[in-house]
């Protein structure tokens, strides 16, 4: 008999599969659901830690950094670094630095728009090799200081901002106040060095800033011929080594890197190749696990074909070839999985593609692309064959050894197959798992699509949101603090004047701005003069950290509250005496009162912080300042926030002092989408240097938001879902091997006059022993995980969901149970004495 594999294996591997119907869509489903996360994750990673850019020899660009051994992060102003490497490191060639700018470009005619810029060295299009479509690209001459103004801009912006003009090098483009003249058009696709399409050459000069000061760059450049980047590390480490000797006060915590460019920019810093390559692993060991809980009813059924088994050893198959047919019916069924997986990690991607901002805005980088690679695939398909082997092979080598001629001899009557206490260990870890982790996933599911369904909690198309910054230019150090002070009070005149410009508008009711979006405000830590704090030592020094009550802290103008409709409930809103930074004037919100202060006056309560989130703004507030409580509104409507932390506290909003602000437009029965435009253009009128950015009607963005939580609650529910099938679905193979195993003995003492319900009761207590023992086990890890995260995993549901979970998992396992004991009365008594 010949052992290779052929069409009819897969032909009749199909059959079976269709022949057992439970184990395809459960075993089917699970797998699907593995490998759809497997895929995903691993395509993700590929698109945004590539290790090749889509360049001329793309893996020799190198990005080059400076990082804080201490803080953990990269240190990015490193403008003398820069100089000095360039001038000295012979491993790394035509080195460029570049950094991001935000501008409003100007074009008569057409509606003002924030722009990414990237200002940037010559040497950036060098190390690209990209030819320009039209005129040239930027030159080293062009970086020296008084050079005039030039611009480099994407093919798509002149396509579309300019129709395409054949006459576009030489004219004259405006970015904020600065006159820029084009000087060349880069070809369709050039995104370089993030995802840019504007270029203007950087000009900073060192003697302006002290080390470790001045703006924030980016270093990059190509390794020289015949160099590699070990050799350019070395080389850097040297020049950094000469570097902290000469200035150790700021240079001795810093570590110079050479990482491939695509791991030296903000979405994949700090990420090496090998902790890609671990997590992959890690994501992939759960479709080992499912695969094992295949496993089990994969060894379960084959009781049931050892006499076809059997039957094809005594007619010359080998146990190679045997194994051989079992593993491909095991493939048909992860080739399937992996295909379903394929569908739905492509639709996952695609829709998260969606979310990304839009091409040219600088945020994310020109190589990250979330369609499905070649490479994904090919992981997948090697997913598939491993679980092919794992549900396959593994169950069938055990089904086929020294059992086998037991199943000769017996040529189905039973089975000499033992179901071993591996796969019944297997069984209660898998109840116990459901246990101590489906009440999280239960809770957060119903968190995120009761938040994904909810009305808002007032009417968010009548409002219009946006942030307003200004452009800022770095000074010198010497004249740093001069400038800022000044740019914060113009930037307080200037949103002053929008303000008021705004409320002047025929469609608008009223205009207001604050620090953050409504509900997201930054996480902050406080105590209260005479009210017990929350901490583990008693200790109330002013530290980081999370000692004290957890709030959400913002600042607001005086309308605030009016134009959202939240009424002061106590005391009184805000002033203008209160617009001062020296005012220690605060509100809070209603669940502050009775979360932190238990229901209590609040009028009068001093109230400090403790602690602060990690992005809460340093300079907005300070930690141990005191300040009064002088009013208490009413819960802001946000029932949009999946954050269960209502409990808030709000500061004035001094004029220029929160940088960018948000502004709120509430509109009178006009579309807030079609007032966009015109907000843009009262804004470019007031101040050319005055951008809004992200402007868009609040129903808009929080229909966005409310998209996202309902396809994470479906996406908990579909693992969930599996986690519970596969319970059931291996409880009931189980069952149906023990029945198996026992057919004669049943027979037999059914024949024997034995009660029905007592043999019931045998089989049932097997099941419910399993059960006990997981359920418990569950329950214990539970609770503690619970009580480890302080309540956070499940909320104020614990004591209803872990008993619910528990009897939830009894009950699949007894219904699971139910279906091989119908079968068990089934057994006709003189069968099994025929059989005896």
């Amino acid at each position: 008999m010949k052992t290779g594999i052929s069409w009819l294996d897969v032909k009749l591997g199909a059959r079976m599969l269709l022949k057992n119907p439970l184990l395809t869509l459960v075993g089917g489903l699970g797998m699907a659901v593995a490998i759809a996360i497997g895929a995903g994750f691993f395509n993700a990673t590929a698109a945004i830690a590539s290790a090749r850019l889509p360049l001329d020899d793309g893996d020799r660009v190198v990005a080059l950094q400076l990082w804080d051994a201490e803080a953990s992060n990269q240190e990015r102003r490193i403008l003398h670094d820069f100089v000095a490497w360039r001038e000295e490191l012979k491993t790394v060639r035509e080195l460029g630095a570049f950094r991001t700018l935000r501008r409003n470009l100007i074009v008569p005619d057409q509606q003002t728009e924030q722009v990414a810029v990237a200002e940037m060295s010559a040497s950036g299009f060098r190390v690209a090799r990209v030819a320009p479509l039209l005129g040239r690209t930027l030159l080293d001459e062009d970086e020296r200081p008084g050079a005039p103004p030039v611009i480099v801009i994407g093919e798509d912006v002149w396509r579309g901002r300019f129709a395409s003009d054949p006459r576009i090098v030489g004219r004259e483009v405006r970015l904020g106040t600065a006159v820029h003249t084009v000087v060349g058009v880069m070809p369709r696709g050039f995104a370089w060095p993030l995802d840019h399409r504007f270029w203007t050459p950087l000009q900073l000069n060192p003697a302006d800033y002290g080390r470790i000061e001045g703006p924030g760059i980016t270093v990059f450049g190509r390794l020289a011929p015949g160099a590699t980047r070990a050799q350019a590390q070395a080389e850097v480490e040297a020049v950094g080594r000469r570097t902290a000797a000469a200035f150790p006060a700021t240079h001795t915590r810093l570590r110079p890197r050479v990482l491939p460019y695509a791991l030296g920019n903000d979405f994949a810093d700090d990420i090496a190749q090998w902790q890609v390559q671990v997590l992959r692993v890690i994501v992939s060991l759960l479709l080992v696990v499912v695969c094992a809980n295949v496993a089990i009813l994969v060894y379960a059924r084959t009781a049931t074909r050892m006499g076809e088994i059997a039957v094809r050893s005594a007619l010359g198959a080998s146990r190679r070839r045997i194994v051989a047919q079992l593993f491909i019916e095991a493939l048909v069924l992860s080739a399937g999985a992996a295909a379903v997986g394929l569908v739905a990690a492509r639709a996952v991607l695609t829709w998260l593609a969606t979310k990304l901002p839009a091409r040219g805005s600088g945020e994310y980088p020109f190589w990250m692309d979330f369609r499905l690679t070649p490479g994904t695939v090919v992981y997948v398909l090697g997913l598939a064959v491993l679980a092919a082997v794992i549900v396959g092979v593994i169950p069938a080598v055990q089904a086929t050894g020294s059992r086998l001629q037991a199943g000769l001899r017996q040529l189905g009557g039973g089975t000499g197959m033992r179901m071993g206490r591996t796969w019944t260990v297997l069984i209660v870890a898998q109840v116990a798992f459901a246990v101590a982790v489906l009440p999280t996933a239960v809770f957060g599911a119903w968190e995120w699509m009761r938040y994904g369904l909810t009305d808002p909690g007032f009417a968010a198309e009548q409002f219009l949101a946006a942030s307003v910054g200004m452009d800022y230019e770095t000074p010198p150090s010497a004249r740093a603090a001069a400038y800022d002070s000044a740019y914060n009070a113009r930037f307080g005149d200037r949103l002053d004047e929008l303000a008021a410009r705004l409320r002047a508008e025929p469609a608008v009711t009223d205009v207001a701005l604050g620090s953050h979006v409504p509900g997201r405000e930054p996480v902050m830590w406080v105590e209260v003069d005479g009210v017990a704090t929350p901490t583990d030592n008693g200790d109330y020094a002013v530290q980081e950290g999370t000692a004290g009550h957890r709030i959400r802290s913002g600042h607001v103008d005086s309308r605030f509250f009016g134009l959202f409709g939240v009424p002061v409930l106590a005391g009184r809103g805000f002033g203008p005496a209160d617009m001062d930074t020296a005012a220690t004037a605060v509100v809070v919100s209603q669940s502050f009162v009775r979360e932190v202060l238990g229901g209590a006056n609040a009028l009068g309560r001093r109230v400090r912080y403790v602690g602060r989130g990690g992005d809460a703004p340093e300079d907005q507030v300070q930690l141990g300042r005191w300040y009064e409580i002088v009013g208490v509104v009413r819960d802001f409507p946000n029932a949009m926030e999946p954050d269960a932390v209502q409990q808030r506290m709000y500061h004035p909003m001094v004029p220029g002092q929160v940088y960018p602000a948000r502004l709120a437009v509430r509109m009178r029965g006009a579309s807030a989408g079609a007032f966009t435009g015109r907000l843009r253009e009262v804004t470019t009128a007031i101040d050319p240097t005055l951008r809004l950015g992200s402007a868009e009607p609040l129903d808009q963005s929080l229909r966005a938001l409310q998209m996202t939580m309902r396809m994470t609650a479906l996406g908990i529910g579909l693992v969930t879902l599996t986690v519970l099938l596969l319970s059931a679905a291996g409880m009931y193979a189980l069952m149906s091997f023990t029945v198996t195993r026992r057919r004669r003995e049943i027979g037999i003492r059914a024949a024997l006059g034995a009660d029905p319900r007592r043999i019931l009761r045998g089989i049932f207590s097997r099941a419910l022993g399993q059960l006990g023992i997981g359920v418990g086990v569950g329950l214990a890890a539970a609770v503690l995980l619970n009580v480890a995260t302080g309540g956070a995993t499940m909320g104020d549901k614990a004591p209803l969901l872990i008993p619910a979970v528990s009897a939830l998992m009894v009950a699949v396992g007894l219904l699971a149970t139910a279906g091989p004991a119908r079968q068990a009365m089934r057994v006709q008594p003189m069968e099994a004495l025929r059989e005896e």
